[in-house]
């Protein structure tokens, strides 16, 4: 099905699925993004050449694996890493922590796209452990936040939860058509799943560039070496990628609060509470007095 130009706000694209009858036209200019009643992808096929400045997004929050799904799809696809706001003359493979919003909503060169998706727990252990390295310290001088007290309740639930508008950040980019990909799987076999997002956009999947882009991009060897993208990333901005870190290395009282708080997103994408029923366990352990 063809889209009347008259639909495409501002941009002559490329023709793209119809995502389902003309009452379902999508009123973003991005096309990686559906009407909010479809449920279709509707840039499947789409190639980036035929697109000016044509992007690949993903769309997470921090600590989630972003940089490395970027640097996998960059080494599969033979495409440069770009900052996929800020440069929007070129055409590569970016990633952005913005929730979502005009600023990506309005974007035609954002073709294609994924909603990464990790335990939020392990996005915060992640998020402390980082903020404990020169890099992240270096980088921003307002950060004075010492212990996991302080850098939970004053910074994240003060500044970053809101700032990514954490509980709806990925829901929202998942139910406008972005494919989602998990962590947890991407972490465990990598090569299938840049093989299922590639097939998710109608690209061609070609299988020995997929598994040299894993062979290349081993987490233990990038927090090593770094990796040069756009910019280079050091070694210290790349975790271990455990899954499931959180139940040893947050603090319990803390780890509580969290569940309690985002019971909603940790219940939307599946993620099994663990705290409190550790505490029940605890209190039901204790010797009869």
């Amino acid at each position: 099905m063809r889209f009347p130009r008259a639909w495409l706000r501002g941009g002559a694209l490329p023709p793209m699925n119809g995502a389902g009858p003309p009452i379902y036209r999508s009123p973003y200019r991005a096309p990686v993004f559906n009407h909010d009643r479809s449920y279709w992808y509707r840039a499947h096929g789409v190639k980036l050449a035929d697109v000016v400045a044509a992007k690949i997004v993903i769309f997470g929050v921090p600590k989630s694996g972003n940089v490395w799904l970027q640097s996998l799809l960059c080494d599969t696809l033979g495409l440069p890493a770009v900052d996929p706001v800020a440069q929007t003359d070129v055409s590569g493979i970016g990633m952005t922590h913005l929730p979502f919003c005009p600023a990506v909503a309005d974007r035609s060169d954002f073709v294609h796209g994924a909603c990464l998706i990790r335990d939020p727990r392990d996005v915060l252990l992640s998020l402390y452990r980082y903020s404990q390295t020169q890099h992240f310290r270096a980088a921003r001088p307002d950060f004075h936040y010492e212990n996991w007290e302080e850098f939970y309740y004053d910074w994240f639930l003060s500044r970053l939860a809101p700032a990514v508008d954490l509980p709806r950040h990925s829901d929202q980019y998942a139910r406008l058509g972005a494919p989602v990909v998990r962590f947890e799987r991407l972490r465990a076999d990598p090569q299938r799943e840049v093989r299922r997002l590639l097939l998710r956009w109608g690209l061609a999947v070609d299988e020995d560039a997929i598994a040299a882009a894993v062979s290349g991009n081993d987490i233990s060897d990038l927090r090593r070496t770094g990796k040069r993208l756009h910019v280079y990333v050091p070694g210290s901005h790349f975790g271990a990628g455990r899954v499931g870190g959180f139940k040893s290395d947050v603090p319990h009282e803390i780890l509580l609060d969290f569940e309690e708080r985002f019971a909603g997103l940790l219940a939307r994408w599946g993620y099994k509470p663990v705290a409190v029923a550790s505490s029940m366990h605890k209190s039901t352990s204790l010797p009869a007095s």
